[in-house]
Protein backbone atom coordinates (compact mmCIF):
# COMPACT_ATOMS: atom_id res chain seq x y z
CA UNK A 1 0.00 0.00 0.00
CA UNK A 2 1.29 3.39 -0.95
CA UNK A 3 1.16 6.27 1.53
CA UNK A 4 -1.02 9.16 0.43
CA UNK A 5 0.29 12.69 0.87
CA UNK A 6 -1.79 15.74 1.74
CA UNK A 7 -2.53 18.03 -1.15
CA UNK A 8 -1.99 21.74 -0.53
CA UNK A 9 -5.78 22.26 -0.54
CA UNK A 10 -6.26 19.68 2.21
CA UNK A 11 -3.45 21.20 4.28
CA UNK A 12 -4.96 24.67 3.89
CA UNK A 13 -8.38 23.38 4.92
CA UNK A 14 -6.87 21.71 8.00
CA UNK A 15 -5.10 24.95 9.00
CA UNK A 16 -8.31 26.95 8.54
CA UNK A 17 -10.34 24.51 10.64
CA UNK A 18 -7.75 24.61 13.42
CA UNK A 19 -7.64 28.44 13.30
CA UNK A 20 -11.43 28.69 13.59
CA UNK A 21 -11.46 26.20 16.47
CA UNK A 22 -8.72 28.14 18.27
CA UNK A 23 -10.63 31.40 17.74
CA UNK A 24 -13.86 29.97 19.15
CA UNK A 25 -11.99 28.55 22.15
CA UNK A 26 -10.21 31.85 22.87
CA UNK A 27 -13.44 33.84 22.52
CA UNK A 28 -15.24 31.55 24.96
CA UNK A 29 -12.32 31.62 27.38
CA UNK A 30 -11.83 35.41 27.36
CA UNK A 31 -15.52 36.35 27.47
CA UNK A 32 -16.23 37.80 30.90
CA UNK A 33 -18.26 35.54 33.18
CA UNK A 34 -20.83 37.25 35.34
CA UNK A 35 -20.77 40.44 33.28
CA UNK A 36 -23.53 42.82 34.25
CA UNK A 37 -25.34 45.38 32.11
CA UNK A 38 -26.03 48.60 34.00
CA UNK A 39 -28.79 50.77 32.54
CA UNK A 40 -28.93 54.37 33.75
CA UNK A 41 -31.45 57.15 33.23
CA UNK A 42 -30.57 60.73 34.18
CA UNK A 43 -27.37 59.48 35.83
CA UNK A 44 -29.24 57.16 38.20
CA UNK A 45 -29.13 53.36 37.99
CA UNK A 46 -32.40 52.21 36.44
CA UNK A 47 -31.61 48.47 36.39
CA UNK A 48 -28.76 45.97 36.63
CA UNK A 49 -28.95 42.72 34.68
CA UNK A 50 -26.52 39.79 34.91
CA UNK A 51 -26.20 38.80 31.26
CA UNK A 52 -25.31 35.15 31.90
CA UNK A 53 -28.61 34.70 33.78
CA UNK A 54 -30.72 35.61 30.75
CA UNK A 55 -32.36 32.60 29.11
CA UNK A 56 -34.01 34.71 26.41
CA UNK A 57 -33.58 38.30 25.24
CA UNK A 58 -34.88 41.01 27.59
CA UNK A 59 -36.26 44.22 26.08
CA UNK A 60 -36.49 47.36 28.19
CA UNK A 61 -38.03 50.72 27.28
CA UNK A 62 -36.34 53.56 29.16
CA UNK A 63 -37.45 57.14 28.51
CA UNK A 64 -38.45 56.27 24.92
CA UNK A 65 -35.25 54.35 24.11
CA UNK A 66 -35.55 50.59 23.61
CA UNK A 67 -32.65 48.44 24.83
CA UNK A 68 -32.31 44.71 24.19
CA UNK A 69 -30.15 42.54 26.42
CA UNK A 70 -29.19 38.90 26.01
CA UNK A 71 -26.43 36.60 27.23
CA UNK A 72 -24.08 37.98 24.55
CA UNK A 73 -24.46 41.70 25.31
CA UNK A 74 -26.71 44.74 25.05
CA UNK A 75 -27.69 47.27 22.39
CA UNK A 76 -30.12 50.07 21.64
CA UNK A 77 -32.81 48.77 19.30
CA UNK A 78 -34.51 52.12 18.75
CA UNK A 79 -34.71 55.65 20.08
CA UNK A 80 -36.74 58.75 19.25
CA UNK A 81 -33.54 60.81 19.03
CA UNK A 82 -32.78 62.34 15.61
CA UNK A 83 -29.25 61.02 14.95
CA UNK A 84 -29.63 57.38 16.16
CA UNK A 85 -25.96 57.27 17.19
CA UNK A 86 -26.87 54.99 20.09
CA UNK A 87 -28.62 52.53 17.75
CA UNK A 88 -25.69 52.57 15.31
CA UNK A 89 -23.24 51.79 18.14
CA UNK A 90 -24.19 48.13 17.90
CA UNK A 91 -23.82 45.43 20.53
CA UNK A 92 -21.63 46.02 23.56
CA UNK A 93 -20.35 42.87 25.21
CA UNK A 94 -17.08 43.46 27.08
CA UNK A 95 -16.53 45.01 30.48
CA UNK A 96 -15.85 48.71 30.04
CA UNK A 97 -17.91 49.16 26.88
CA UNK A 98 -20.87 51.53 26.90
CA UNK A 99 -23.54 53.02 24.67
CA UNK A 100 -25.27 56.32 25.39
CA UNK A 101 -28.36 58.08 24.03
CA UNK A 102 -27.72 61.67 25.09
CA UNK A 103 -31.05 63.21 23.97
CA UNK A 104 -32.98 60.60 25.99
CA UNK A 105 -30.43 60.69 28.88
CA UNK A 106 -30.11 56.88 28.85
CA UNK A 107 -26.94 54.81 28.97
CA UNK A 108 -26.01 51.15 29.16
CA UNK A 109 -22.58 49.85 30.13
CA UNK A 110 -21.04 46.45 30.81
CA UNK A 111 -19.40 45.93 34.19
CA UNK A 112 -17.85 43.08 36.07
CA UNK A 113 -16.92 39.71 34.83
CA UNK A 114 -13.35 38.53 35.06
CA UNK A 115 -12.03 40.99 32.48
CA UNK A 116 -8.95 43.05 33.34
CA UNK A 117 -10.03 45.92 31.07
CA UNK A 118 -10.92 49.20 32.81
CA UNK A 119 -12.52 50.91 29.81
CA UNK A 120 -12.87 50.69 26.04
CA UNK A 121 -12.74 53.68 23.71
CA UNK A 122 -13.45 54.08 20.05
Amino acid sequence: MEKRKFSWKEALLLVLVLAVAAGVYLYAKTRPKGAEAVIEQDGEVYRRVVLADLKEPLTLEVNGAVIELDKDGAHFVSSPCPDKICVNKGIIKRAGESAVCLPQRVSVRIEGGDSEIDSVTG
